[in-house]
């Protein structure tokens, strides 16, 4: 990269000039930030050009050299005294310009005698033309000097005296770029011809991308719809588009209007409306010329905050009469939903048909558009009907809309309104559904559990496949609930579920259904029935036309299942979904489950990613979830104080919703964290505070029996493990993965002496190896390293601890490394300092599946471009993983030779 470069030769103490070139906000402050934050051991001088300045010779050379000036003695007297009378310390007549270059020059050469110095200027077209002569004449001359000097200038400007200085041209971000930045400002589904036009309005430009993320609602990014209401008190940049747009001829406005209330900019339709209105194209002059619009055949909007300014400033009467005149334009120039959406707009007072049609449009847009487009279509609908029944069941979609678009306060809202209508039984029993599904959506609990459970009940005799969604659902609270719950339990969501007599399907997530409520019930062939769903869900088509609820339960099962690779599946699929859908209310949660499978994979920067992703949903609805990945991620990386925190903020507030998942997350990180780094004793007691917050069909009890194992293991045969092994044995053994029987041999292991001891251990890391828990191999042939070295058998408890500090080192799980090198070092081994490590030589084939997966393809799409097949495909990649020494999918391309 250009700017590493230039880092790179001031460092080695050459001088280096550079000149950012682009237009305003394309990333040319950011790109200058990235050098900042990258400096480490260089001196960086730093201003920006003001234009109210610009008349203020010298000012921004001042600012700048301002940190320098205590070496200014160290001038010649000449150049000295031009210095400091230009900087207002002396008086005298204004010296030439030739000298204050020399000064500058010098006192940049002076100070990088002690270390490297970079000069940053931002808005450099601001520059008072002093300084910019002085800047350019010193950027010239640098020579063998330590001196980097990067320029920042808005595009189409020019300064003369910088001319020549080589020149990096930025520009607008790639359309594949622009469109991920886009929905990482406004995440969930969009409709196309809308993400189309805002992309096209954008033109590449990242800040125009956040200024619209920033004044347009989720709503209308996603749907391409302006809600002339929406804004009654503009951002400074829309306000300035609004008063451009009141100076118009009433004709360009009427136009204008038309283009910003068609919401996929159809050219044709725009086009049409006009003729109907009897409006000329030509109008469209006046608003190029006032740079509002760009030139050309069609109306394009320059910011597509022009478009909301234009629709949001137009009176009622305007409006309608523009959505009216879009309403006549035949189906074959226009997207019917979209004349739907216009015919509603345009009604004055009721219109049934209109109304109807606009709700049967909210249905299909779902997909499309997500819940918030539906959310917007089915309110407007409302407006224009005098059904009572209608307008009860359109408040209790659109309140289940929003709830999925993260809109929480919205959704409660028009519930509340839904309520007030009299509802048919089966309206009630979807009202108290959409409560308990907001309840839980707003905090993961069991405050939801009764409310699914009243629903289900009463959808039981009604409409049979939606009450089994209800228990479902109920199952699901009540899992996050776990001890915790305050009133209906595990317990009793099984016992009720079977006593509604709901008979079950013959689909794999039925299976799923009676194998969880055996488990809670304790019948002995609940996990083998566990293990054969899981397994149908993993055949091809398994999981086709799985609501997001049955999957939700199917990835708590999974992980109970200790089953990595169906857990993965699930998770995978959830998210999917739950993106394709817009569902805010479910990604957070699926975001987390995908985090923990890929921490027990040993992909920190994955799960990290998974993470940061949450962590900006849930920021943006309010949704109060524990953040039980950053808890994960912060125990394996050894980070206590991080962790610490976490737990103080998370724990009471978790327990206060009855979130036995969050509590018990941080009490079992807790002990990860304490029997990475060899405090034996307060692992055990956290583990004993998380075991009892599950059920055996909740993974963390697992977790926890494992960790109280180890822990309990160190403490001199001062604690009885037996019940706590024999639980672990009744998980594992009734999983049956290679993952559980090797956690499994592991933990039976520490508590056993001798020959059997050491097979065990082996039994553990031959399991281990075949599987995909890459964090439970490192820490077996950590704790078997130990034993060897215990035994005196050095050698070999070097060779598995080395291989075990290899892993961790890897992984990232500092705690654990520290561990296994104060282990190595008490075997008599040299620790080597940490450094880099060189990769060994990929054969051509590898090198050919590390670069496509590099470019971010799959391994479906690497093993269909290279006639292989997935499995092969894997396998490669494992290699290239230990080649490279690399732990991430998306550390490749940065590891590979040449890259």
């Amino acid at each position: 990269m250009r700017l590493d470069r230039l880092l790179r030769t001031i460092r080695e103490g050459h001088s280096s000039t550079l000149l950012l070139d682009g237009g305003a906000g394309v990333g040319k402050t950011t790109l200058l930030g990235y050098l900042s934050q990258n400096a480490a051991g260089i001196l960086v001088l730093g201003v920006t050009g003001v234009q109210s300045e610009v008349e203020l010779t010298y000012a921004a050379l001042h600012q700048l050299c301002r940190p320098l000036m205590g070496a200014i003695d160290s001038l010649p007297q000449p150049q000295r005294e031009a210095l400091e009378t230009v900087f207002g310390l002396r008086e005298g007549q204004f010296p030439d310009k030739f000298l204050i270059g020399l000064a500058i020059l010098g006192l940049l050469s002076e100070a990088s005698g002690d270390r490297p110095v970079l000069c940053i200027v931002d808005d450099a077209q601001w520059l008072d033309r002093g300084s910019a002569d002085v800047l350019g004449f010193v950027s010239r001359r640098l020579d063998a000097e330590a001196v980097g000097m990067v320029f920042a200038v808005r595009a189409p400007n020019r300064i003369a005296s910088l001319d020549g200085l080589p020149r990096l041209g930025v520009s607008g971000l790639e359309r594949a770029d622009a469109q991920r930045l886009l929905m990482s400002l406004a995440p969930g589904a969009m409709d196309p011809p809308a993400l189309s036009r805002i992309l096209d309005e954008a033109d590449g430009n990242p800040l125009v991308l956040t200024e619209s993320a920033r004044a347009l609602s989720r709503a209308e990014i996603a749907t391409g719809i302006i809600l002339s209401a929406a804004s009654t008190s503009p951002n400074r940049l829309e306000q300035l588009f609004r008063d451009r747009v009141r100076n118009l001829p009433q004709e360009t406005q009427a136009l204008l209007l038309i283009a910003a209330a068609e919401p996929s900019g159809n050219a044709r339709a725009i086009h049409v409306a006009a003729s109907l209105s009897g409006i000329d194209l030509h109008a469209l002059r006046p608003a190029i010329d006032a740079e509002l619009c760009e030139a050309g055949p069609d109306v394009r909007f320059r910011h597509p905050l022009v478009r909301s300014a234009v629709y949001r400033s137009a009176s009622p009467k305007s409006v309608r009469a523009a959505h009216g005149a879009l309403a006549q334009v035949s189906p074959e120039d226009s997207d019917p939903d979209v004349l739907a959406w216009h015919r509603a707009r345009a009604c004055e007072g009721t219109d049934e048909n209109a109304a109807r049609e606009l709700a049967d449009v909210a249905t299909r847009v779902m997909a499309r558009g997500g819940p918030a487009a539906a959310g917007v279509l089915l309110r407007q609908a409302l407006r224009i009907t005098a059904d009572e029944e209608l307008k009860a069941e359109w408040s209790l979609r659109m309140a289940s809309a929003e709830m999925l678009a993260g809109e929480f306060d919205d959704a409660g809202q028009d519930l509340a309104a839904a309520r007030r209508w009299n509802l048919s039984p089966l309206l009630r029993a979807q009202s108290i559904l959409t409560e308990a599904r907001l309840t839980f959506a707003r905090q993961r609990g069991g405050a939801a559990t009764p409310l699914f459970l009243e629903a289900a009940e009463m959808l039981a005799t009604i409409d049979p496949e939606a009450a089994q969604g209800a228990f479902l659902e109920a199952l699901s609270s009540a899992l996050f609930a776990g001890r915790l719950a305050h009133s209906s339990g595990l317990e009793e969501v099984a016992q009720r579920w079977r006593a509604a007599g709901i008979p079950p399907g013959a689909r794999p997530v039925d299976m799923l259904r009676d194998a969880m409520l055996s488990v809670m019930t304790d019948d002995e062939s609940g996990w083998q029935t566990l293990r054969e769903a899981l397994a149908a869900l993993r055949e091809p088509g398994g999981m086709d036309g799985v609501a997001v609820p049955w999957l939700r339960v199917a990835f708590s099962a999974t992980a109970a299942a200790w089953d990595l690779d169906a857990w993965e599946l699930v998770s995978v699929r959830l998210v999917d979904l739950s993106r394709s859908a817009g569902d805010h209310s479910e990604l957070p949660i699926a975001l987390s489950s995908l985090a923990f499978v890929h921490l027990f994979a040993g992909d920190i920067p994955a799960a990290t990613e998974t993470v940061q992703e949450m962590a900006t949903i849930t920021a943006a609805t309010g949704e109060q979830v524990s953040p039980y990945g950053a808890i994960g991620i912060a125990a394996l990386k050894g980070q206590g104080a991080e962790l610490s925190a976490l737990i103080e903020s998370t724990v009471p507030e978790a327990e206060s919703r009855a979130d036995a998942t969050g509590v018990a997350i941080g009490y079992w990180s807790s002990a990860l964290l304490d029997n990475s780094l060899g405090r034996y004793e307060t692992a055990f007691a956290w583990a004993q505070r998380a075991l009892p917050l599950h059920h055996s069909l909740h993974a963390t009890s697992a977790w926890a029996m494992v960790e109280l194992i180890e822990a309990g293991s160190r403490l001199n045969g001062s604690v009885d493990l037996g019940s706590a092994l024999a639980e672990l044995e009744t998980a594992t053994r009734s999983s049956g993965t290679d993952w559980a029987l090797g956690v499994l041999a592991r933990s039976r292991a520490l508590v056993t002496d001798g020959a059997e001891a050491e097979e065990l251990y082996l039994e553990a890391i031959h399991r281990l190896e075949s599987g995909r828990s890459r964090l439970d191999l490192a820490r077996t042939w950590l704790v078997y390293g130990e034993w060897l070295r215990r035994q005196r058998r050095l050698a070999d408890a070097r060779l598995h601890l080395s291989r075990a500090l290899e892993l961790f080192e890897g992984i990232g799980a500092t705690g654990f490394s520290d561990r296994a090198s104060r282990e190595l070092s008490a075997a008599g081994s040299q620790i080597r300092k940490p450094g880099p490590i060189a990769p060994s030589v990929l054969t051509s084939q590898e090198s050919q599946i590390a670069r496509l997966v590099g470019q971010g393809l799959t391994n479906n799409e690497v093993a269909a471009r290279m006639f292989l097949s997935p499995r092969t495909v894997e396998y490669h990649l494992a290699k290239v993983f230990n080649k490279l020494h690399i732990t991430s999918r998306h550390q490749i391309s940065g590891a590979l030779p040449g890259d």
